[in-house]
């Protein structure tokens, strides 16, 4: 991860314009991104969201992606002003167009009052940075599964789960993730913050209806875990593509989706315990995946 001092810094010395200084919560600027943190119908309506924290944005900027707003806090812009002027100064000029230097300095910057800043509901940072950003919003190909294993989220409500899978299928290797309807949007800030940054690898589609997925999903079999009447997971070869479904927190898979799983897996566990959490599940499967690859 880069410093972020230093790249903002090497950014604001590039800005052709002037930060956008915000002290009052009346202003329209400081609604907005309130309403984009605490609120799903405003990030619907505008097709925006927010990062936060240094991780994200540093991951974010690392795919050359724009970003609408940069929000920093006044303390934070004192301390660029500390930063060297030769620091991260040093850029390709080949790439200069796209590099992180230059995506921040593309944006429009605004400058919070401490306060106001503090006012957010945002999880503790070591370097507090906001990025307002276009949703990303990928087309549904008309069929998936010539380029490696997808997943399909069934009505996974729980924020943190579906940011942890999220996380998980990047570092597996996976490039597709769908959502049926009722599935905690991906690009809500809570997710976000448990993806770590997995989310800017992959191509997410959210919403597809379960009936359009056999229709979808051409070259790949579904597969799924169930509680009861499966092959073992480590028992079963698993390196050809697959589409894994990873369901509901408390009914897991639908039924009729169950109906079109080609592999029904179960994964081995102590006696006496019910299930696995699902986000513990979709990691078991996709790295037992994984490991018979590489052997």
């Amino acid at each position: 991860m880069s410093d972020p001092l230093i790249t903002l810094a090497a950014a604001r010395r590039r800005l052709q314009h002037t930060p956008a200084d915000i002290s009052s919560s009346s202003n329209p600027k400081w609604r907005h991104l309130r309403e984009l943190l605490e609120s799903a119908r405003e990030r619907r309506r505008s097709g925006q969201t927010v990062l936060e924290g240094w991780h994200l944005l540093d991951a974010w900027l690392a795919t050359g992606r724009p970003i609408r707003q940069l929000v920093i806090p006044q303390r934070t812009l004192q301390q660029l002003a500390g930063v060297p002027a030769s620091d991260g100064d040093d850029i390709d000029e080949s790439v200069e167009h796209s590099s992180p230097v230059q995506v921040a300095a593309n944006a429009h910057w605004l400058i919070l009052d401490d306060r106001l800043f503090g006012e957010l509901d945002l999880l503790p940072s070591p370097s507090p940075v906001l990025a307002v950003v276009d949703t990303p919003r990928p087309l549904l190909p008309a069929r998936l599964g010539e380029g490696g294993d997808i997943i399909v989220l069934d009505r996974v409500q729980d924020p943190g789960n579906v940011g942890a899978i999220l996380r998980t299928a990047a570092a597996a290797g996976v490039q597709t993730l769908l959502t049926t309807p009722g599935t905690a949007a991906c690009w809500a800030p809570k997710v976000l913050r448990a993806g770590m940054g997995g989310h800017f690898v992959m191509d997410i589609v959210e919403n597809v209806a379960p009936h359009a997925l056999q229709a979808l999903v051409t070259h790949l079999p579904l597969a799924g875990t169930v509680l009861q009447g499966g092959q073992s997971l480590y028992g079963t070869d698993l390196r050809s593509p697959l589409a894994w479904v990873f369901g509901n927190e408390g009914e897991g898979i639908a039924p009729a989706l169950q109906e079109r799983l080609g592999l029904r897996l179960t994964i081995p566990q102590a006696a006496g315990v019910e299930s696995l959490n699902v986000a513990a599940s979709a990691a078991v499967c996709l790295f037992e995946q994984r490991r018979q690859r590489l052997v």
